[in-house]
């Protein structure tokens, strides 16, 4: 059964593509902004969220615990945690350490990142993220501030840090130092993706191009020493903040695109779209481009070629050979919520989803 896991500003719910139904309220009252598997124990998911510190699930996200932030209200910090409360992204690592267990990184706003060897019982700040251009750091709703938004880790062990906004980040050593931002490099990048059929190449979904004409989507084919941008045929749309790859083809890529924040975010009237070699094409009949906010997008891995879309308006999805998106589910009470992540679960879960 392929299950997704939804998140909205208000909670994260569950979905059984399979059976269909309706969503199920899984975590209420909290804003996930990352979920992210373990690739050793599939059913062990970590939830960031804003404000409300990092969270671990071990029964496929219908129970969570909180890691990484103590929650013991008459002590003080214990040694092992995750300061900031606003954990704004998670990801494990596909390679194991030497005893089997994966890697967890979270990053969080003010920008640091933090790093777990025991599934996320203790953490270590492995890098404060201190480096020359921090200073021109900004998150434009919160000025004062700026965030990890995406960690994105290559073939060869290096990481990959998307600031928002600000600046792109890597490291050729675990994290301990960082190399800041390249000259040419994305400035605000709202997903980076690496893909393991595709050693050292990047993909960034961007919103330069509000900025520089026609720097909407970047790809990098060294990891991260050059970058090349395009934008042609988003013009209409030039503000991206979806992506997603097809797990079996690096070159098959969809966006998600508004015509600018205030749309992406507020106002509604997004779309989907696809690469057609240099050349991006609309791909968004059957979605609600009029009256979405931009869409949060997934690629199925148990189906080739096929898709899932979520927005305030609904959850869609495209198989493959199909001429048009499909609406799988919209509650009333999604409309107006902000979608902020989606995960697609690689793996036969047993039972139906339930209310916890």
């Amino acid at each position: 059964m392929t299950r997704l896991l939804i998140g909205l500003k208000h909670g994260l719910f569950g979905y059984d593509s399979e059976t269909g139904g309706a969503p199920v309220s899984l975590f209420p009252g909290i804003q996930p902004l990352s979920v992210a598997v373990d690739p050793g124990q599939p059913a062990r998911l970590y939830c960031a969220t804003y404000d409300r510190g990092l969270w671990r699930s071990e029964d496929f996200g219908r129970t969570w615990v909180p890691v990484g932030t103590p929650q013991d209200y008459f002590g003080p910090p214990a040694p092992g945690s995750i300061e900031p409360r606003a954990t704004t992204y998670v990801s494990v690592c596909s390679i194991p350490e030497a005893d089997g267990r994966h890697a967890v990184w979270v990053g969080t706003e003010p920008s640091r990142l933090y790093c777990s060897t025991d599934h996320g019982q203790t953490f270590t700040c492995v890098s404060p993220l201190e480096l020359p251009s921090r200073a021109q750091w900004s998150f434009p709703p919160r000025p004062a501030t700026h965030h990890v938004q995406r960690i994105a880790q290559g073939a060869n062990g290096w990481l990959h840090v998307a600031i928002e906004a600000g600046a792109m980040l890597r490291s050729c050593d675990g994290g301990r130092t960082f190399h800041d931002r390249l000259p040419d490099s994305p400035i605000d990048a709202h997903v980076l993706l690496t893909h393991p059929k595709a050693p050292g190449r990047l993909y960034a979904a961007l919103g330069d191009a509000l900025f520089t004409a026609g720097r909407s989507f970047a790809e990098s084919f060294d990891d991260g020493d050059s970058w090349s941008y395009s934008g042609q045929g988003l013009e209409s749309m030039p503000y991206l903040y979806g992506l997603a790859i097809n797990p079996e083809d690096p070159d098959d890529i969809r966006v998600a695109a508004s015509r600018n924040p205030q749309a992406a975010h507020a106002g509604g009237g997004s779309s989907i779209w696809r690469r057609e070699a240099q050349r991006w094409v609309e791909d968004g009949d059957g979605f609600a481009r009029e009256q979405s906010l931009v869409p949060v997008l997934a690629a199925d891995p148990a189906d080739q070629g096929s898709w899932f879309a979520l927005s305030d308006q609904g959850l869609f999805a495209k198989k493959r050979g199909a001429t048009a998106w499909a609406r799988l589910a919209a509650p009333d009470d999604w409309r107006g919520m902000h979608p902020t992540t989606l995960t697609v679960l690689q793996h036969q879960t047993k039972g139906q989803l339930k209310q916890p």
